[in-house]
């Protein structure tokens, strides 16, 4: 946007393409040249080689160079659809880590981040690397994994700039309490904090609810076509939002991820308007193996867990004084089983293991596990 600048007591427009017009920007070059510099024959400014020919990349094994303009408008327009959401409350990224690394970076910086446990690894990590300050707020296994009213208030403080959670949960694969929604958006609000919903799993759910994001303009949620829909390649993630807020991110990830690549972003956005037809058959089939993991927690001495709403991982807490490290380090050594150790999810006693295997596959890695834990019991 133009500014008013004064020069000699006189009120001058800013020109929409002088730098000045990009000062309040954290990286106002990168704004500009996003901006203004588009490949033309008496451009001075590119900083790198124009596209090759269509026919230098067809000669090299290429794909044909990507359309001029912005690569992410077919995949906003996607999801916007998807979600019931405009366009503008739509950024994509690279997959939900760079979509969460993002939040944490524009949003966080020196402020106080508030992160559940047990927690997926990287979430209480980003708060360690960019908040100037972190607290965690507790979910009750005997409350099927419920936050803790209390552990939340005790969490909060002045300052909180982010309060992080995932649904389904991570580890447990276990759906979001409304209630506990209630809880976390309230005090986002009242915090004037904003609250981030990594919603990679949610697709999993068979109980098929709205977007978080559709709560409140402090509510931003993440995701991607990684865990749910077997696209990781594509490296196609997105935060759902306030347009403000999402271009305020937007302008910081200039710093990190200023451009995606048009090729994988067109494949992404030719899926996404079909990727809720699959989503039946991979629940039905999770939903399977869940079952199999079920009947031998039941069966087996030292070992429970909540059967997840939805999804392909799950969390087993163990015996008090059974080292989940020392259960993975065993399995795999002797019987070549990976499964990971709870102590990445903040429990020693306790592993998540991921059980979408063919059956036979599965019921001979669970047998394996359990010969494990009866030996270290």
């Amino acid at each position: 946007m133009p500014t008013d600048e004064t020069r000699g007591g006189e009120s001058a427009q800013t020109h929409p393409a002088s730098p000045a017009a990009f000062g309040g920007a954290p990286l106002p070059y990168m704004r500009w040249a996003k901006a203004f510099l588009e490949p033309n024959p008496l451009s001075l400014g590119l900083s790198g080689l124009s596209a090759l020919p269509a026919d230098v990349r067809r000669s090299l094994g290429l794909s044909p160079p990507p359309e001029i303009g912005d690569p992410t408008l077919g995949l906003k327009a996607a999801l916007a659809a998807r979600y019931g959401l405009a366009p503008e409350n739509v950024l994509p990224a690279a997959g939900t880590s760079h979509a969460n690394f993002a939040v944490f970076f524009a949003l966080a910086r020196g402020g106080h981040v508030v992160v559940e446990t047990p927690a997926y690894e990287a979430l209480p990590a980003l708060g360690s690397a960019v908040a100037g300050s972190l607290a965690t707020v507790q979910r009750d296994p005997e409350r099927r994994w419920r936050f803790d009213p209390i552990s939340l208030e005790q969490a909060l403080r002045p300052d909180t700039a982010l309060i992080v959670t995932t649904d389904l949960h991570n580890p447990s694969g276990l759906r979001m309490h409304p209630e506990d929604l209630d809880l976390l958006v309230a005090a986002a609000e009242a915090s004037d904090a904003y609250l981030l919903i990594d919603e990679v799993y949610a697709d999993f759910d068979p109980q098929e609810r709205p977007t978080a994001a559709l709560r409140s303009p402090r509510v931003l949620v993440t995701s991607s076509l990684t865990k749910v829909h077997g696209l990781p390649d594509l490296r196609a993630g997105w935060i759902l939002g306030d347009a403000g807020t999402l271009a305020e991110i937007d302008a910081w990830n200039d710093l990190v991820h200023p451009s995606l690549p048009p090729a994988l972003m067109a494949e992404a956005a030719r899926y996404i308007p079909q990727g809720h037809a699959r989503l039946e058959a991979t629940r039905a089939s999770a939903a399977r193996c869940a079952a199999i993991v079920d009947d031998w927690v039941q069966a087996t001495d030292g070992v429970r867990w909540l059967l997840p709403d939805g999804g392909l991982t799950g969390f087993l807490l163990l015996e008090d004084g059974v080292d989940g490290d020392e259960v993975s380090l065993r399995l795999g050594d002797v019987h070549g089983v990976r499964v990971v150790p709870g102590s990445f999810f903040q429990i020693q006693s306790a592993l998540r293991i991921s059980f979408h295997l063919e059956a036979r596959r599965l019921q001979e890695a669970l047998d394996a596990l359990g010969s494990v834990l009866e030996d270290v019991r």
